[in-house]
C-alpha cells in the first residue's frame, strides 16, 4: 500500500475549478517532484493535501494517507494527522512562523501535542530539533523571536517545526523561494539529509526544474490545475514528451549560452481559473496544437509508466 495516493483530486470554488482530476502516488520513504509554472495549481495540492484549504473551497476526490481518505476526516482527525504523520514547509517562512512566539515554543508546540512530551522535556526536544536543523544553540538561543533571525534561519525553524515528530510524509513546498542562491544550496542539502536520516518520503514543489532533479526520483509536472506529464526523473526530464515540458526545459539557463543571447520562453501566461480553453488547456500556447486539441486528452502511460496528456506528443527521442 502506498503512503500516499492522491485520486481524481478536484478544487472547486464558486462555480469555477481550481484543480481537476490530479492523481499522484507516493511510497514510503520515496520522493516525489511537482513543477509548473506559478499558478499551476502545485501549492493548491499540498494544501488540500495537509487539509488547509481557504474557507469556500470544495475539494473532491480523495486523499489517502496510510489507506485513510484525509477528505473525509473532520477537524480532530486532521489535527492528530498534521504535524505528526505529514508536514509540511512552507515557502515563506517569515508568514509561517508566529511573531510573537519564540521559536523555541513554536518548535515545542507539535511535540507537546503529538508526543505528550511535559512542557520542560518539549522544550529540550526544540533545542535538539533546532540543534539538528543547524541553528547551535550557543549562537541562536529557542528563546529568540522570529524577526531577530536572518530569512535562511527562519526557514531553518520552519523546518525544524515539520520535522520535530519525526513525520511519515513531509511536504516542502517552494522551500528556497524567498532565499538567496547559497542559503538555497543549504537549505535543500538541508532537507534531503534530514529526510534520508529519518526516513520520511518527501513531496517537493517548484517551478524550478534543476531542484527537482537534484532532489527527487519521480515527478509530475502541472499546467493550469492538471498533470499533464509524469513518471521518472530519469524519464520526463530526459525525454520529455508533452510540449509544456518540453518548453520549461527549453527555458532552463545553459551555461553554453552567449552574452546578450535572450532565454527560451513560452509564449503567453498560464490562463486563470474560468479562463482555460476548451480541450487541450495548453491549447493556446502549444506550437503543435491542431483540430484534435478541441478535446482534453486523458493523462496516459506508457509500459514504463512515463505519463503523457497530450494528442501529439513528442516521440521517443524526437528533438523539439
Amino acid at each position: 500500500m502506498a503512503l500516499l495516493e492522491v485520486s481524481g483530486l478536484g478544487v472547486d470554488v464558486a462555480g469555477l475549478t481550481l484543480l481537476d482530476g490530479i492523481s499522484l502516488r507516493l511510497d514510503r520513504g520515496g520522493s516525489l517532484g511537482v513543477v509548473g509554472e506559478s499558478g499551476c495549481g502545485k501549492s493548491l495540492t499540498a494544501l488540500s493535501i495537509m487539509g488547509l484549504l481557504p474557507p469556500g473551497l470544495r475539494p473532491r476526490g480523495s486523499v489517502r494517507l496510510d489507506g485513510a481518505d484525509l477528505l473525509d476526516a473532520d477537524d480532530h482527525a486532521l489535527c492528530a494527522v498534521r504535524g505528526r504523520r505529514v508536514a509540511m514547509v512552507f515557502q515563506e517562512p517569515m508568514t509561517a512562523l508566529n511573531p510573537v512566539k519564540t521559536i523555541g515554543a513554536q518548535v515545542a508546540e507539535g511535540p507537546r501535542r503529538h508526543l505528550g512530551l511535559s512542557r520542560r522535556a518539549a522544550r529540550e526536544h526544540a533545542r535538539a530539533v533546532l540543534h539538528r536543523v543547524g541553528l547551535d544553540p550557543s549562537r541562536v538561543s529557542p528563546d529568540q523571536y522570529p524577526h531577530e533571525l536572518s530569512g535562511g534561519q527562519c526557514q531553518r525553524v520552519v523546518i525544524a517545526i515539520a520535522v520535530a515528530c519525526g513525520p511519515a510524509l513531509l511536504i516542502a513546498d517552494e522551500p528556497t523561494t524567498a532565499l538567496d542562491v547559497s542559503t538555497q544550496a543549504r537549505i535543500l542539502d538541508l532537507i534531503l539529509d534530514l529526510v534520508a536520516d529519518e526516513g520520511m518520503a518527501l513531496l517537493m514543489i517548484s517551478h524550478d526544474m534543476a531542484v527537482i532533479a537534484e532532489t527527487v526520483t519521480d515527478m509530475a509536472v502541472m499546467y493550469a490545475g492538471h498533470v499533464v506529464e509524469a513518471g521518472t526523473c530519469r524519464r520526463v526530464l530526459g525525454d520529455p514528451r508533452h510540449p509544456y515540458t518540453r518548453g520549461l526545459m527549453d527555458a532552463m539557463p545553459r551555461g553554453s549560452g552567449r552574452p546578450g543571447e535572450p532565454l527560451a520562453a513560452i509564449p503567453g501566461t498560464v490562463p486563470p481559473p474560468g479562463a482555460w480553453p476548451a480541450g487541450c488547456a495548453f491549447r493556446d500556447r502549444c506550437p503543435r496544437a491542431d483540430a484534435a486539441c478541441a478535446i482534453r486528452p486523458p493523462l496516459v502511460a506508457d509500459a514504463d509508466g512515463h505519463a503523457v496528456a497530450c494528442h501529439r506528443p513528442f516521440g521517443a527521442g524526437e528533438r523539439s
